[in-house]
């Protein structure tokens, strides 16, 4: 199922950082009804990197906005949208152009797809995720050097697998002598008392 946001004229929306410096960190963007939580800086500068597309392909959209696209419908309050996304599912963007219609853009960012119908809206929209991409430099725990791992691990493993050697102060361990089994030791016993 995909969550279509229709967004028309300037859009509210809030950009904020949650629980920064830990494993469970989050950006979360809100843009009008929907709420999209990113749990990775790598999504972060994707779903940016789309609506950077978005600028550049909407060009053409109308300057001003059409409030007959998204006319309040009688009892029924508007929509609300949420979703959470990380190791960056599909996301761009595609202008379309209806002859006799004004140029839609929409912009995919996993199953939400928003319907951009002006130049508001797209600025409002993109200002939003070029301010959660600049957020996300501080939010996320860096991605640790794994090379020192991987070198920590090979030299744990050579170690794990050379041979010990005798030392002056060590003497070659020797294995213990087996303890008789109690069947050995009746027959041991027998063969003394003849």
């Amino acid at each position: 199922m995909k969550a279509i946001v229709a967004l028309v004229g300037p859009q509210d929306v809030t950009v904020t950082a949650h629980r920064p410096g830990t494993d469970g960190a989050a950006v979360g963007v809100r843009v009008g009804g929907s709420l999209i939580y990113i749990n990775d800086l790598d999504t972060v500068q994707a779903f940016h990197a789309a609506w950077r597309s978005g600028i550049e392909q909407g060009r053409t959209l109308p300057t001003r906005p059409d409030p007959d696209l998204v006319r309040p419908v009688w009892g029924v309050s508007e929509p609300v949208v949420m979703m959470s996304a990380a190791d960056v599912p599909p996301s761009h963007a595609r202008l379309e152009r209806t002859p006799g219609r004004p140029a839609c853009l929409w912009i995919t960012l996993g199953r939400v797809v928003f319907g951009v119908h002006d130049q508001l809206a797209l600025r409002s929209a993109a200002a939003a995720f070029r301010q959660a991409d600049q957020l996300a430099a501080t939010t996320f725990l860096p991605e640790p050097d794994l090379s020192v791992r991987y070198r920590a691990e090979a030299t744990v493993q050579r170690l794990l697998n050379a041979p010990r050697r005798a030392g002056p102060d060590r003497a070659t361990p020797v294995a213990a002598a087996a303890a008789p089994s109690p069947q050995r030791f009746l027959r041991m016993r027998s063969e003394r008392a003849r």
